[in-house]
């Protein structure tokens, strides 16, 4: 498992209860997507 993976479940259980957080972590969740982007790491695999 990828460390944006791992980074994204820890998100999740560690703000499940609080909504702030979460909206924050979906913040940081999109940020880290354009990046990866913009990297050259959005390719999808083929199937």
């Amino acid at each position: 498992m990828d460390i944006k993976k791992q980074l994204t479940r820890k998100l999740i259980q560690a703000t499940s209860d609080k909504v702030e957080l979460n909206k924050q972590a979906l913040k940081w969740k999109k940020s880290m997507e354009e990046a990866a982007k913009a990297l050259g790491g959005g390719k999808k695999k083929p199937s």
